[in-house]
């Protein structure tokens, strides 16, 4: 069973903002090259350069989330649950890449700068559920999908990784469901999805 955040906001500091006096004194500051785009401490920044992305650019705490959350899963006492993280850059950060590292956000901050900064191999979403051999059992959990999602660890789960709007990437033929009669954040979905898989195990 895989569940993948997909198209998550999770990139280092674009090149149009890495010269902006106060990015470079947070890297100096820090002994960097680059860092991730952190839309709480960059945000006046993310909207004079991407003023129509400024909602939805540069949260890597969603990603952060996700990772605990699947990490400290009691499912993980009873199935194989694994994990990816697929950027909106097609950058794929699997759960082996984050291994030894502990639970606090500076560490996987650290990881990700470091893995974002040394992958130049990119695939594409589809690609990539082609690559684990999955795009049958695959679905994505959608607001606007179908109702009637019975959760399963013989299915992988595509979640969203960002704060608003809807998925950027192809998703091809993928099946979408419902898991909420609403919108909710990545905790909530992970919560339901987690529930509704402890419930059949």
């Amino acid at each position: 069973m895989f569940i993948i955040l997909a198209d998550a906001e999770l990139e280092l500091v674009p090149e149009e903002m890495i010269e902006e006096e106060e990015i470079r004194s947070i890297l100096k500051a820090n002994g960097k090259e680059n860092t991730l785009l952190d839309n709480g401490k960059m945000k006046p920044l993310i909207a004079k350069h991407f003023p129509k992305c400024a909602n939805r650019m540069g949260f890597p705490n969603i990603a952060y989330l996700f990772t605990r959350l699947n990490d400290e899963s009691i499912l993980n006492e009873t199935t194989k649950l694994n994990y990816a993280i697929h950027t909106k850059h097609d950058v794929i950060i699997e759960r082996d890449d984050l291994a030894g590292i502990g639970p606090g956000y500076a560490e996987f901050a650290e990881r990700v700068e470091v893995l974002l900064q040394k992958k130049t191999t990119k695939r594409k979403l589809v690609e990539y559920v082609d690559d684990i051999g999955t795009p049958g059992n695959t679905v994505v959990l959608h607001p606007n999908g179908n109702s009637g999602l019975v959760a399963s660890d013989q299915l992988n789960y595509i979640i969203g990784g960002f704060p608003e709007g809807d998925f950027r990437s192809d998703l091809g033929s993928l099946r979408k469901f419902a898991i909420h009669d609403k919108e909710v954040t990545v905790p909530g979905i992970l919560e339901l999805l987690h529930f509704k898989l402890f419930a059949t195990l």
